[in-house]
């Protein structure tokens, strides 16, 4: 379980979620868009897509999510099936949690009756940020082209986050540009 906890807070990680800017913002189209294609196409009550913080999980997106979850867009750690997908960096795919010894105890079993979970890693520079996921309220034997489809919904998902670090890089990089322009005509004014 350490280390589990260990790869959550790396700084890197951590630093690198940060730069996403997406942390604690209101839903969006593009990702409530991919995970209602989820819940249409996989068949599933929910959908997420969540962001692995330090003591938390936020949902940018979140189809189907009880109340007050819902609401809140976000739940604690310890009820995270995302974070084990981030820890392993590689797709988590549960057919009954309740009957897993390492999920059954889980306050998102009994409070939130999470049964069957499959998720894959959201990953920018190296680190799984967290996941895209869909939750079935019943067991589920996760075929391999549900999986599949997963995997091609979480590339999308992938390729939205990028395109926005990328962008928020490029409007710092023109404000740094902008204020090293106008020091220089300040400079030269004052000649």
């Amino acid at each position: 379980m350490s280390d589990l906890i260990d790869i959550v807070r790396n700084l890197n990680r951590l630093a690198t979620l940060g730069r996403t800017g997406l942390l604690d913002t209101p839903g969006e189209e593009p990702f409530d868009r991919l995970t209602r294609l989820a819940t249409r196409l996989l068949k599933t009550p929910v959908a997420l897509v969540s962001l692995v913080d330090r003591d938390r999980q936020f949902f940018k997106s979140a189809v189907g999510l009880p109340e007050p979850w819902h609401s809140r867009r976000e739940t604690p750690l310890t009820y995270s099936f995302c974070k084990h997908a981030v820890a392993r960096n590689a797709p988590l795919v549960i057919p009954d949690a309740r009957k897993d010894p390492e999920f059954h105890d889980s306050p998102a079993v009994r409070e939130l009756q999470i049964v069957a979970y499959a998720g894959i890693p959201l990953m920018l520079s190296g680190y799984a940020l967290g996941a895209f996921c869909v939750i079935d309220d019943e067991p589920r034997a996760w075929s391999y082209d549900e999986v599949q489809t997963l995997k091609d919904l979480a590339e999308c998902v992938m390729r939205e986050i990028e395109l926005r670090v990328r962008l928020r890089e490029v409007e710092a990089a023109w404000r740094e540009a902008d204020a090293r322009v106008k020091e220089l005509e300040r400079k030269m004014g004052a000649v």
